[in-house]
């Protein structure tokens, strides 16, 4: 029988098909190594760039939140006996960006968001994601019938 199965092909030694006991090969291994290293470095990359764009996402949520307090801070300085010219001449009255944002203050900020601008601005109003991002947020000047607003720089 087992010269049947010999003969027919069925058994094969390992030496007579020239098999060799033993591990992978350089060629297998380099191989392996250059697919992990491929599948990590999009991984890498991947997680990379969902940082930055969560950081981007939380700078423009933070501008919202600026733009509307400097909103219910117009309002409420034009409202009753004072007029969008008072509010416009204390606006204007406030010189630099960490001036207006000091016209805000915690009556129209929460205070720790107000405390976290103040503590991370140097030029600019800038929060820790804006610096990691490297932008900052301005106030733009008010004048004539062109209203305030918060943008990028």
């Amino acid at each position: 029988m087992h010269q049947c199965l010999m003969r027919c092909g069925f058994l094969v030694s390992r030496r007579a098909s020239g098999w060799k006991k033993s591990g992978f090969t350089l060629i297998e291994l380099l191989l392996v190594i250059a697919i992990i290293g491929v599948m990590s470095a999009l991984i890498i990359t991947t997680v990379t760039n969902a940082a930055a764009d969560a950081r981007r996402t939380l700078a423009f949520q933070q501008q919202v939140t600026l733009q509307d307090a400097l909103n219910a801070w117009i309002a409420g300085n034009s409202s009753g006996t004072n007029t969008l010219n008072t509010a416009r001449a204390l606006y204007s009255a406030a010189s630099t960006d960490i001036a207006k944002l000091d016209l805000l203050g915690s009556n129209y900020l929460h205070n720790s968001t107000y405390l976290h601008f103040k503590s991370n601005s140097a030029s600019g109003i800038q929060s820790e994601a804006m610096v990691k991002s490297g932008i900052h947020l301005t106030f733009t000047t008010w004048s004539g019938s062109s209203y305030p607003t918060v943008e990028w720089q």
